[in-house]
This record gives structure tokens, sequence and C-alpha cells, in this order.
């Protein structure tokens, strides 16, 4: 969609778009602030849905790593993404594998555009030169955010899909569909099934297509049905200064939000000035995933388009934003929409090709997503290479049209199909392969008969099981878009990349157990803030430095806090494990520890070796590694020196000749247990007995990766 090419056409064909009195600056740059929030929201809209039903696919798979062998011969449930696809689960995986990882690129877009047009306006200098008076209103752009009421409630639960939603945010309503078969879709998280995939092709198909989807009495209702359209539409109408994001029209398609940004990026005033002009930071934050060139990372994925807005003139830089936003459209419907929707069929839209600026890099993507085969060792293909790059020459509607065809063919299968048979029960020898005995952990590692019942127990509790779990993945989600309002804010923040992995695996272990879809609606569990609580929340079983009296038990983690990744976990005692994550050492503290450590042999590396987090604990704030509840097949990747803390609400204090050391293949929880410990040996409290049995919570999970 040629974005430059429809704006300007709508220069000509709307005069108030040139000329304009200058006196409505506030109530438009407004209508812009708001109208890219609702394109971070219209994305990230789509990543728990696409992501839902690909893990539905009944599959399994492998944690591997470069250079180890941790967990050789083990399998954990949940499908991945191949580099040879060849049944039509793997087949369907990748499709969808592919569109979830570009929507992440899209809603990278989308948050540098609101970043990129994010000045702080001087209106009373603007009023000044101008000779007019502007009404005083907030001049500086909110942060963009990742948790809009719109889509989420202050406990992280996802309110806008349920089994009675039928909008799609900003969008459209399904009930003004004629067709009765896509107006009686839901905007459900659901399996791999008609209701879903209706749904998708909905999200990604061509706007003059769905525009004409629209039933007679209610396109007055939507931009993109309206007799002038865009033309008729930009500026809104009352629309005021202090509008908000809720308060936008009714697009109709994804297409005619963007069109509706880039009208609003063509205003000129009557003094000359423009409103891009106005908006444009040419200092803005801008976050980069995917065209990154560095270590683990080498290549750009897209070398021949812009994923930021790095212009530092205000020509160039509406070029780009431009480019994005044609990016987003092409990638994800791959059609060029008519200036005015015409409420008929279009032919030749459907399976269009992306265009070739907008595919990825085949090269890139292999030297970018190295995979590793179970010993550690490089394969020549890499599963997440394939996926990106042969889903990537289409668009997003072609490839769930591939979907739908797979599922048509009825050679599907999908979890709630494995679970509506009865006699069908995890068996150890579903999660374990002869590679096993190879395995140099195979003695630290839980059985695989242990990790099978904790499966079937956990399906035998019902609901209440369910709803844990469920609660679990909406935390894990959590642990993404909360620091996600933080990644695009601050450049010191680092992106919770563990935590993308560990969200797929708490969805992806709840269809395995359950046969259905997680309720995220239902949010994480209210914690009470620090401040508040003279006591500690736990992060792992039986480790609790400070119980909460009204925790009936010890037996797994705090539920206030499930979540995964650093950087999402900032309160004492939180995590801490798996990831040794590194921490800043140095000063007498790290001497004292040094010269301990060598004195018991352990590799300190006098005078300011490299410290970690030690596991429970997360003195330092956000360094926790793990997901919680924390796996119990969680093994260290490395070896390395932990400093011990005293934690206790309001006060951390590092107990300076104390530490632990951990080596490659250790257990986490046993080393967690060390360092537990250690703490309440220094308070002159008895540690107790280690529990003998893990939580069948955290026997289900997977480690973290």
């Amino acid at each position: 969609m040629d974005f430059q090419r429809l704006a300007g056409m709508y220069v000509e064909q709307n005069s108030a778009l040139t000329n304009r009195d200058i006196t409505n600056l506030p109530t438009d740059v407004n209508a812009v602030r708001c109208l890219t929030q609702a394109a971070i929201n219209v994305e990230l809209f789509t990543i728990p849905l696409y992501m839902t039903t690909m893990y539905s696919i009944q599959g399994m798979h492998s944690i591997t790593g470069k250079g180890n062998a941790l967990y050789l011969g083990r399998r954990w449930p949940g499908i991945a993404p191949t580099p040879s696809p060849q049944t039509a689960n793997e087949q369907a995986c990748n499709l969808v594998f592919s569109v979830f990882i570009q929507e992440m690129l899209h809603l990278q877009m989308a948050a540098n555009i609101h970043n990129a047009l994010g000045k702080t306006v001087n209106y009373p200098d603007i009023a000044a030169k101008s000779g007019c008076y502007i009404p005083t209103v907030e001049s500086k752009a909110k942060a963009a955010s990742f948790t809009s009421p719109l889509l989420v409630n202050q406990n992280n639960g996802w309110i806008c899909y349920g089994p009675d939603k039928t909008e799609i945010p900003h969008i459209l309503d399904l009930k003004d569909l004629s067709d009765p078969i896509y107006s009686a879709v839901k905007v459900a998280l659901g399996g791999l099934d008609t209701n879903s995939l209706n749904l998708f092709l909905l999200i990604e198909e061509p706007s003059d297509v769905l525009a004409s989807r629209i039933k007679e009495s209610a396109k007055s209702k939507y931009i993109a049905t309206q007799p002038d359209g865009v033309v008729g539409a930009v500026p809104f109408a009352d629309w005021s200064a202090t509008s908000t994001e809720s308060q936008l029209p009714q697009f109709g398609t994804i297409a005619t939000m963007y069109e509706c940004l880039a009208s609003y990026l063509n205003i000129t005033y009557q003094n000359g000035m423009t409103l891009f002009e106005v908006l444009f930071d040419s200092t803005s934050l801008q976050q980069d995933l995917f065209n990154t060139e560095g270590e683990g990372h080498p290549m750009a994925e897209f070398p021949r388009m812009k994923t930021v807005v790095d212009a530092k003139t205000a020509n160039e830089a509406k070029q780009q934003i431009f480019q994005l936003m044609n990016a987003i459209t092409d990638q994800g419907e791959g059609a060029t929409m008519k200036v005015d929707p015409e409420p008929v069929l279009p032919q030749g839209l459907v399976g269009a090709p992306v265009s070739s600026s907008y595919q990825p890099n085949f090269q890139a993507l292999q030297q970018d997503y190295v995979q590793y085969d179970e010993n550690g060792a490089p394969l020549p293909m890499s599963a997440s290479a394939h996926a990106r790059y042969f889903g990537g020459v289409v668009d997003h509607y072609d490839r769930f049209q591939q979907v739908k065809g797979l599922l048509e063919s009825g050679e599907i299968t999908t979890w709630a199909d494995w679970h509506n048979n009865q006699e069908n029960q995890w068996a150890a020898g579903d999660l374990q392969t002869e590679d096993f005995e190879k395995n140099t952990y195979k003695g630290t590692l839980p059985s695989a008969e242990a990790v099978a019942n904790a499966l079937n127990n956990l399906k035998s509790e019902g609901d209440s099981s369910w709803q844990e779990m469920s609660r679990v993945a909406a935390g894990a989600i959590a642990g993404i878009t909360t620091v996600l309002n933080e990644f695009w804010s601050n450049s010191e923040t680092g992106f919770p990349f563990p935590s993308m992995s560990g969200s797929g695996d708490r969805v992806s272990i709840c269809w395995a157990v359950f046969g259905k879809a997680p309720d995220l609606s239902l949010g994480e569990y209210e914690r009470i803030p620090e401040a508040k609580r003279d006591y500690l929340y736990h992060a792992c079983q039986g480790m609790a430095l400070m119980p909460d009296p009204q925790e009936e038990s010890n037996s797994c983690a705090s539920k206030e806090i499930f979540h995964t990744c650093r950087g999402s976990n900032s309160c004492k005692a939180e995590g801490g494990c798996g990831f040794v994550q590194g921490i800043d050492g140095g000063g007498a503290g790290c001497n004292t520890l040094a010269t301990t450590a060598s004195k018991d042999g352990l590799s300190a590396g006098c005078p300011t070796p490299t410290l970690y987090s030690p596991p429970a604990d997360n003195a330092c704030a956000t360094k926790g590694g793990c997901a919680v509840p924390i796996s119990a097949s969680q093994l260290f990747p490395e070896n390395g020196l932990m400093p011990i803390y005293q934690l206790r609400p309001g006060s951390t204090e590092r107990i300076s000749n104390e530490g632990v050391e951990f080596k490659e293949g250790d257990a986490v929880y046993d080393i967690a247990w060390q360092a537990y410990s250690k703490v309440m040996s220094h308070e002159g409290k008895n540690p107790g007995e280690k529990p003998t049995t893990q939580s069948d919570m955290r026997l289900a999970f997977p480690p973290s990766t």
C-alpha cells in the first residue's frame, strides 16, 4: 500500500488538510498521538491470539543450546517450528509462527512511529509566531503503552478476548458483517479451529474485501464504508484536544486506520507550518530487534526496508514512517487499497506476494537464528529461519488461507483432539528418548515418570488447576508487556527475550494438560505493595524467608509473583535463577567474597570476580532470570559464583563472607536451597529439611531457555 501516494491524493481531494487554521493544532496533535497508540493496540492485540492458537497444535519439542547437552533425550509438550516441515501439524505451526513473529515486527514499527511523533509541542511559542490564540493543553506525548485499558485490566487480565467478544479494537464489530458465518465469529482465544481461522482471516483480509463484508445498515459506523471514506473523515469530526484513544472513530479495516494517520501527517496550516514538523522528534528513542547487527544477531533481517525512524530531517523521517506503514499493510494484507473503498470484491488481491522490499533475507535469518541439536552442535538449517523466510514471501492473509486448507484436509491434530480420547494419559515414554541414557545429568533431572505423573495430576484436579495455570500464563505475558512499557521509554531497559519463550511454554503446557486455552482474562493474582507488607513473597518451593501468614502452603511459589523474565520482577526474593544474570561486583564485599571463595577452592578470580544473582534472591532487582514457578528441571548452563544477601522488606544487606559456587548442570533448585540455607543460618534460624518431592506445577513446566 503506497501511503505516500495516497496521502498526496488526499491533500488534493481534501481541502481541510491544507491551509488549516492553526488554532486546530492541539486537536490535530492529539489525534495523531491517539492514532499511533491505537496502532500499537491493534498490533499487540493479534499476538496472544496467534500465539495461543499456534500452541494448540499437538507436538513436542527438545530444549537445546550452544555447546551443551543439558537436556539430551528429554522432550516437553509444545510444538515448535521445524526446518523441514513434513506433516500438516508442522506446516501449520511454521506458517502461524511466521505471522506471529511478524506481528512483533509490526508492533515494533508502531511503537517507533509513536515515539518519532512524540515531540513536546511549544504551544505558546507557536501561538506567538502565528499571532493566534492556541488553547493551553498537555504538550508532551504519553509514552507508548503496551497495557492499554482497551486490552487489559489493572491485573493484566486480557479483557478484549472471550466467548462473548466480537470486537477487533478500534477496527470492527464482527456482528456488523453481512455474512452469517463471519458475523458469528467470536474474538476468543482458541485452538486451531474454524472460528480462530475465520477471525484471523478477517483481521488480515485485504481492506476492500473486508469493507465489502460490512452490512448496509452498519456502514455509517465505519470510515472505510462511508461515502467519502478517509477523505471525508480526516480531520475527525467532534474531536478535541482532550479526546482519548477510546473515542477514536471505528475504522472498519486496519489499513483505513493507517490511512487516517497518513492523512493527518500531511496537514498544512495557514502559516505554512506542517503538523509533521511540529510532531517529529529527531532524538526519539527507537528500538530494533530485527535489523540490529551485532553479537548474537549479526545481520539485518530486512536489509531493504527500515524498521526504525532514524532520519534527522522531517522530510526523510516522513518517508520512513510511510514506508513502515506500507510494510505493515503489505506484509499483512498484501493489497493496494483504493482511495474510496467500494463495496465490491476486487480482483487479484488474495494471495498477492509481498513486495521484495518487505521480505526477510534468508542468509541473514540463518546467521541470526542458529539452531542446535541436543548435543549443542549447530544444525545446517534453522527452523526459525525456514519458517520466517518461506512464510514471509506471501502476506499474512495468504498464510492463514494455507493453514485453513490444512485444517480442512483433516490431517491436523490439536491438543483438544488428543484429550478427546479419554484413554490418552501422559507416560514416561512420551517425555524421554533412548538418548537420555547418554545424558551426563540424568541423575540430577527429575525422572520422566515424575513429570508424566505431574501432568496427569494437574489434569485430574480440573478447573482449579486450569485457572491457576491461566494465571501463570497471564503473568508470563505480563512479563513482556510491562517491560515493553519501559523498553520504549528507557534506553537502559533490556528487551525481555526469555519471556517470549517463557510465555509460550506456559500457554503450550496449558493446552497439553487440559486440552484448552488458558483464560487470560483472569490476569495475575493481586499483590500487596512491598511498602505495605512485612514479609517477602517467595519464588520457589519451600524457600520463604518470611512466609506470608495468609499463605496456606509453601509447596510451590507465591502465586502473586507468577511471571517470567528479568525485567518484569522488580522486588526482592522473586527469582534470580537459571540464567545466571551478572550483577555489579567490586568493593570490599567483592574482595572478601573472593578471598573466602579462594580458600574454599572456588574459581573466584580476585580482586573483582564476575558475580551472579543468587537463586531465590533478586536483590539487585530485575536480575531474576527464571520464570516463576521455576521448573524443577532447570539446570545451570555455565559455572559461576554467587554472593548471598540478607533480605528483608525495605533492606538488602550482602553477607560479605558468604558465597555459593554453581557449575554447569547443577540443579537450580539445589543451589537455591544452599543460598537460602546460608541466609537462614546467618540469622540463627534452622532452614529445615529440603523438600524431597517437587510440586506438580514446577515439574510440569519445561526449563527456561
